[in-house]
C-alpha cells in the first residue's frame, strides 16, 4: 500500500513538471514574437492546459489580431472580425475572463495608443517628485518646494468623472445607433431581394422580365457592397463598379445614357437608390400597385437608414465638449503631482526604505493616468463606429 500510495505521487509530481513545461514553452514562445507578428503555427498541437492557456490565447488575440482587437465592439480579432457564435458568448462569459484579460493591460490597442501620453505624464512627475525632494531636503540652496493643496482636486474630480461619464455615454449611443442602422440596410435589401425573387417567378412573368429582377437584385447586392465596404468609410467607388451599378438599374438597352449620367454626376447611393427604383417601377410592368408600393418602402427605409449614417458621421459629439474635456483632464492630470507631492513626502518614514528612491508618486499617477486616458480614449474610439464594425463581413 505504502509504494502504491508513493507511486501515485511520484506520477502526479511527474504530471505537474510536464505541465509546469508546457506552460513555460508556450510562454516563451508567445513573449518571443515580435509585435505585430502574427504567431507561428506549431509543429504539433500543443495540449491544453487550462486557465494559462486561456491567458496566452488573449495574448495572441491581443498582440496578432485584426484592427478591430481590444476595440470596444462584439467581435473577435482572433476570428478575422466575424461576428460573435455561440462559443464565442460562451468564451465571454466565461469566469476566465477575470484572468486572461490581464495580458491587455501591457499590450492591448488602447495601451498602445495612451501609452506616449501616460508616459510623458509619468516623467513630469519623476521631475516634480525630484524637485520637490531636493527642495524640501535643501540640497540646492534655498529652492522652494512647488506644492498644491489636495482639497482643489478632491473637489473637481466628482466633475472630471461625470464629464468623462457623459461623454463615453454619448459615444456608447451613437455606437449602438451605428449597429442599428447598419442591420438595418441589410434587412431591407435582404426583405427587397427576397420581395423580387417571390414577385417574379410566377407564370405570369415574361422571361425578359426576371431578367430585368436577376440585374436589380445584382444591382441590390452591389449597392449593398458599396454601402458597407466603401461609402461608410470614406473609400469612393471605383468606375467599373459604378458603371455596373447603373446599368443593373437602368437596363442594356440604356447602356449609353446609364454611362454619361455615370460622368457627368456623381454617383452616390441616393442617386444608386433612385436609379433602382426607377428600374423597379418601369421595368417590372407585370406587378401590381401594391407590390410596386411594397417595393418602394423598402426603398425609404434603407434611404432614411443611409441618412441616419450620414448624420453618424458629419455630426460628431459637439467639438467644444469633447476639447474642453480632453484639456480638463490633461490640466487636472498634470496638476495633481504637486497636490500628492506633500502627501507621499513622508510615505516611507519609519520604514526599511526610508532612506531608498520612492516611485510612489509615479507609480500613482501612472495608474491614475492610466484609467482616465483609457476612458477618453474610448469614448473617442467607438464615436464614430462605422470606422470599427466588421462592414466587410456584414456585407
Amino acid at each position: 500500500d505504502e509504494s502504491s500510495s508513493f507511486d501515485a505521487q511520484r506520477q502526479i509530481g511527474l504530471q505537474r513538471i510536464m505541465r509546469t513545461i508546457c506552460h513555460a514553452s508556450l510562454l516563451i514562445h508567445t513573449l518571443s514574437t515580435p509585435w505585430g507578428k502574427p504567431l507561428a503555427r506549431l509543429r504539433h498541437v500543443p495540449p491544453h492546459c487550462g486557465f494559462v492557456d486561456d491567458i496566452l490565447l488573449e495574448s495572441k488575440i491581443v498582440r496578432g489580431g485584426g484592427p478591430v482587437v481590444e476595440q470596444p465592439v462584439l467581435f473577435d480579432g482572433d476570428r478575422d472580425g466575424a461576428p460573435f457564435d455561440m462559443d464565442s458568448w460562451q468564451t465571454h462569459r466565461s469566469s476566465s475572463r477575470y484572468g486572461r484579460l490581464i495580458p491587455g493591460i501591457l499590450v492591448g490597442a488602447t495601451t498602445q495608443r495612451i501609452s506616449p501620453a501616460v508616459a510623458g505624464l509619468v516623467a513630469f512627475t519623476i521631475i516634480v517628485a525630484v524637485y520637490n525632494d531636493v527642495a524640501m531636503a535643501g540640497r540646492l540652496g534655498q529652492l522652494p518646494p512647488i506644492q498644491l493643496p489636495l482639497t482643489p482636486f478632491e473637489l473637481t474630480s466628482p466633475v472630471l468623472g461625470l464629464l468623462l461619464v457623459f461623454r463615453t455615454d454619448t459615444a456608447n449611443d451613437r455606437f449602438n445607433d451605428g449597429c442599428d442602422v447598419v442591420w438595418e440596410i441589410t434587412s431591407s435589401l435582404r426583405s427587397l431581394v427576397r420581395k423580387l425573387v417571390a414577385w417574379t417567378a410566377r407564370e405570369r412573368t415574361s422571361d425578359a422580365e426576371r431578367q430585368s429582377a436577376l440585374d436589380l437584385i445584382d444591382g441590390c447586392v452591389l449597392l449593398h457592397g458599396w454601402i458597407m465596404g466603401s461609402y461608410l468609410r470614406g473609400k469612393p467607388l471605383k468606375a467599373l463598379q459604378e458603371e455596373q451599378l447603373l446599368r443593373f438599374a437602368a437596363g442594356p438597352r440604356t447602356e449609353n445614357r446609364t454611362v454619361m449620367l455615370g460622368s457627368k454626376f456623381a454617383t452616390t447611393p441616393h442617386l444608386a437608390i433612385t436609379a433602382l427604383s426607377l428600374g423597379t417601377s418601369r421595368r417590372l410592368s407585370s406587378l401590381n400597385r401594391e407590390e410596386h408600393i411594397s417595393l418602394d418602402e423598402e426603398f425609404g427605409h434603407i434611404t432614411n437608414a443611409l441618412g441616419k449614417c450620414e448624420r453618424l458621421l458629419r455630426t460628431p459629439v459637439p467639438l467644444g465638449y469633447t476639447r474642453y474635456s480632453v484639456r480638463f483632464l490633461w490640466l487636472w492630470l498634470f496638476l495633481l503631482p504637486f497636490a500628492l507631492a506633500r502627501t507621499f513626502a513622508e510615505f516611507g518614514v519609519g520604514t526599511w526604505w526610508e532612506d531608498k528612491p520612492q516611485p510612489v508618486l509615479a507609480v500613482t499617477m501612472l495608474f491614475v493616468g492610466f484609467v482616465f486616458l483609457s476612458i477618453e480614449d474610448i469614448a473617442v474610439q467607438i464615436e464614430e463606429p462605422f470606422a470599427i464594425l466588421p462592414l466587410v463581413k456584414v456585407s
